[in-house]
């Protein structure tokens, strides 16, 4: 099976307790990030992840992911999600962001690089 990435970079800021578990959540991310996103992709420049594991080594509600996405028009759009998993928080966060985008995007039209008019072709 062939996974179809995205050309637009994602620059990665992972801070966990274990570092076995570091290159699998990189990998997690950029695949569901690539999966979520991949409609976007023109609109996008540049996304960043952040994976924080609050308490370190305690128990309770504490691996945040933040991500950030700067899109072409200069815009940027931030969202968070706090699970007791890390790989939960990906995708909490990773979800929360292709809604957002698909919103933004539907509503204010896009700008062309040159700085020509294209209406959204973005349905819900």
């Amino acid at each position: 099976m062939q996974v179809v990435r995205m050309d637009q970079p994602i620059e990665f800021v992972i801070r966990a307790s274990q570092p076995d578990t570091v290159q699998a959540l990189r990998a997690y991310a950029a695949r569901r990030l690539s999966f979520l996103l991949r409609r976007f992709e023109p609109h996008i420049r540049r996304v960043t992840v952040r994976i924080l594991d609050v308490n370190g080594p305690r128990r309770g509600v504490d691996s945040r992911c933040s991500i950030t996405a700067d899109l072409i028009d200069g815009r940027r759009i931030f969202v968070n999600a706090t699970t007791a998993w890390p790989f939960a928080s990906v995708t909490r966060a990773a979800h929360r962001l292709s809604r957002v985008v698909r919103r933004r995007l539907a509503r204010a039209p896009y700008r062309g690089p040159q700085g020509g008019r294209y209406e959204s072709t973005l349905g819900d």
